[in-house]
């Protein structure tokens, strides 16, 4: 497979330098987020998401990876002539808008009875008034990227994903810098940020669309005759988004839990609040931050599969499989490295706040698994086994649950960063187990050469860093910790193709 030839991979770097561009951005803007909304109001504002996470499951979220595994199946060399592309994106719309018009409707005049009910924060009521303008725009460019995934052109939701950052990022600033607001209008404005942003993805993703579609419908659409489309996508959507939503129900229960758990441990409301708010606003964005890769093959993968499925080539889901493993181990060390030497500086340079750091330090196991997981999650669902997915993330999120309701109030937060460390485990050792016929691993190159090298030059670099730390003055810490990231990163890089954990071979055969 010649990777940097290979739609897969050019794909995959495409969404990886848009993740990456979008993730910088964004932890700016989490940072002025944390200023002008404090620890309190930035929990509160993180609780209308598990609702607005519901919602795309069964708006956009199912349809969209079905639109990508419908498309994926049918450019294969097997499928070439069963159906048209076109049609197939546009039963997805029809379907995905009629659903996102209604849910719309349904948050809208019912947004007391919600953050009452379910979210159990009456403050959140108008904050999901505004959240739900944005889904029917949401909804038509997840299908449209959908599409572009489908045919493994990542360049469209790449420039769409970035379109959509800018312009929440530069609406929220300007509002929140110009009009000096309060907290909770702060809030208000950082909500109206999202609609701004998925309107401006939304007019990029249209406008991109029909300036190709002539061409796409000369390129895609084939031999005339009857195919049952819509049939087949409400089929698929079905099954994927019943999937989905089971899981993200759990997911709300398990961030809208987080908070009451807190407070039956002792904490106060407002602490319980800014406790959940520095662990999803703070902490987690920069653990989730080198994903923009495993993501961005994540999504090219599904389609790629579901190819590779429908022409039985086994041999091109075997080196999909390995090279995915191989390579997010490989993150996930680097990531376990920097986050638990530099993971407390982090906390304080960025936020100034210690709690933050700490759990950066603790969560920072996670890496390896979460991101292989993702991979792995992507690859079982393009071969079409979503039910399988299904059951072992569920089981996953169970034992979250259990340690949330049963383990917080008693032993507090740290018993849930356990139960995230456990659950994500079991959850990547199961998919591994599924998919270990199609993986050629090599423990010396893949673990122990790299890790290694990183129990090395991190504690060389940790003496000199914290050396110059002592002489140089407070504005300058940040950059220094910036470049010696950098170094770290650098040196890892050329000591795994030194090593041969990464040979130019296996990136251009």
């Amino acid at each position: 497979m010649k990777l940097f030839q290979s739609k897969l991979i050019k794909g995959t770097i495409i969404l990886t330098v848009a993740g990456i561009i979008t993730r910088i951005i964004g932890f700016f803007y989490r940072i002025f987020l944390a200023d002008v909304l404090g620890s309190k109001m930035l929990g509160i504002y993180q609780l209308i998401f598990p609702i607005y996470g519901i919602c795309f499951t069964i708006y956009g979220a199912g349809i969209q990876t079905a639109i990508s595994q419908l498309i994926g199946m049918a450019t294969s060399k097997k499928k070439t002539g069963n159906t048209s592309l076109i049609k197939i994106l546009i039963a997805g719309i029809t379907l995905s808008l009629s659903l996102a018009f209604l849910l719309s409707v349904l948050v809208y005049s019912n947004s007391e009875w919600i953050a009452e009910k379910i979210i159990l924060e009456k403050s959140c009521a108008p904050y999901l008034k505004i959240m739900s303008v944005l889904f029917p725009f949401c909804s038509i460019s997840a299908c449209i990227s959908g599409y572009y995934y489908g045919i493994q052109n990542a360049s469209v939701p790449a420039s769409s994903q970035i379109i959509e950052q800018l312009s929440r990022v530069i609406f929220v600033f300007l509002m929140c810098s110009f009009t000096g607001s309060s907290e909770e209008s702060n809030a208000a404005i950082a909500v109206w940020g999202l609609v701004v942003g998925e309107i401006g993805g939304f007019l990029f993703s249209v406008i991109r669309l029909f300036m190709s579609l002539s061409f796409t419908k000369k390129a895609n659409t084939i031999k005339k005759g009857r195919h049952p489309i819509f049939k087949t996508l409400l089929v698929l959507f079905a099954t994927l988004t019943t999937t989905k939503l089971i899981v993200s129900l759990l997911h709300s229960a398990e961030a809208i839990f987080i908070p009451a758990a807190l407070q039956k441990f002792g904490c106060s409301q407002s602490d319980a609040l800014s406790i959940y708010g520095i662990l999803s606003g703070m902490a987690m964005p920069f653990i989730l931050f080198p994903s923009a890769i495993s993501n961005a093959f994540a999504v090219m993968l599904l389609p790629s599969i579901a190819q590779a499925q429908a022409e039985n080539d086994t041999n091109k889901i075997s080196l999909s499989v390995t090279f995915a493993t191989k390579y997010n181990l490989l993150i996930g060390w680097l990531c376990i490295c920097i986050f638990i030497i530099y993971g407390n500086d982090i906390g304080m340079l960025f936020f100034h706040n210690e709690t933050a750091g700490s759990f950066i330090v603790i969560l920072s196991w996670l890496c390896p698994f979460l991101y292989i997981s993702t991979a792995f999650t992507s690859i079982i669902n393009g071969m079409g086994h979503t039910q399988l997915t299904f059951f072992i993330t569920v089981l996953s999120l169970v034992i979250k649950i259990y340690f949330l309701i049963v383990l917080v109030p008693i032993h507090g937060i740290k018993a849930y960063l356990t139960g995230m460390l456990i659950s994500q485990t079991i959850m990547t050792v199961m998919e591994g187990v599924y998919l270990r016929k199609y993986i050629i691993p090599d423990s010396l190159h893949w673990i122990i050469l790299p890790c290694f090298f990183l129990l090395l030059i991190g504690t060389v670099s940790d003496k000199i860093y914290n050396t110059v730390l002592k002489v140089i003055p407070s504005a300058a810490k940040l950059p220094a910790l910036f470049i010696t990231c950098i170094i770290i990163l650098v040196c890892y890089i050329i000591f795994l193709f030194i090593s041969k954990c990464i040979t130019k071979s296996e990136l251009t055969k």
